[in-house]
């Protein structure tokens, strides 16, 4: 049982060296570490030098599922697992997931991520109501498989083409999950693999995140489109407000009432550029 392991990296030097130390320890063997640098402009290639890593550089910024791509071609191990290079996954993290493929047609597991920070309202926000998990109960067949943490056979991910790099940074996970699903075969998510993921987040770099997340439901390319998000987010942002209310999270309210008319704008800078 061969596994391989890659982090897709782009400019994430305050992040990577802790997400390799906790790499290096985990209780399973990895049978090689790939960096797959998408053109960062900082010191991340000086950072990951210290390690016992092969690294594969982008010469300029491809995306991530182009990242994920290059991992995919040049991963030597039956099993491929990804990692985002800000998130620090505990000891046992890879061996819990990988205990959850107990039969050929399991091809992909994937554990929980848990937020690190939570002190700011944007951090707050984003553990509330960005989530990258399914919850604390194991899950057959979860509606997709987060990419920040995760393990697939490599030879399912080759099958079904690989990763759909028209999509670039954001749903090329939930992309392929579907795709794995419907060729027949199933995904589990495992709460007992965890990591924690030690981004920061700004009330803009938030929204600007959830915009990137949403971007391809009903893509704002047409004024029927941007109607529909509208009503969509006042509804969202109906709902947290009351449970904002509800749980005394009175400090979060602004963001509420700042989320719809920031995807709005979003929403129309994006339709007339395109």
């Amino acid at each position: 049982m061969n596994i391989s392991l890659y982090i897709p990296c782009y400019n994430v030097s305050a992040y990577i060296d802790e997400c390799l130390k906790s790499v290096f320890q985990q209780t399973i063997k990895i049978d090689e570490v790939l960096i797959i640098d998408d053109g960062s402009t900082d010191n991340t290639l000086e950072i990951v030098s210290k390690y016992n890593v092969k690294v594969l550089e982008h010469k300029k910024n491809k995306g991530l599922s182009a990242a994920r791509n290059t991992a995919l071609k040049n991963a030597k191990g039956d099993y491929i697992a990804s990692l985002d290079a800000d998130c620090v996954p505990r000891n046992d993290w890879l061996e819990n997931l990988m205990k959850e493929f107990q039969s050929e047609d399991i091809a992909g597991v994937g554990g929980m991520l848990e937020e690190g920070f939570q002190e700011n309202t944007a951090d707050l926000w984003r553990t509330l109501y960005m989530p990258q998990h399914w919850g604390n109960e194991r899950i057959e067949n979860p509606e997709f498989l987060f990419g920040s943490n995760n393990v697939f056979r490599r030879k399912y991910l080759i099958k079904t083409g690989g990763y759909n790099e028209k999509l670039g940074n954001n749903g090329e996970d939930y992309d392929m999950s579907s795709r794995l699903k419907k060729s027949g075969y199933r995904l589990i998510y495992t709460p007992f693999a965890k990591a924690v993921h030690m981004r920061r987040d700004t009330v803009l770099s938030l929204m600007r995140t959830h915009w990137n997340w949403y971007k391809r439901f009903y893509e704002p390319t047409k004024l029927s489109n941007i109607l529909f998000r509208v009503r969509y987010n006042l509804h969202c942002c109906k709902e947290r407000f009351k449970r904002d209310l509800k749980h005394g999270n009175y400090h979060l309210l602004p963001v509420e009432l700042y989320f719809p008319f920031d995807q709005f704008g979003r929403d129309i800078i994006y339709y007339l550029k395109n």
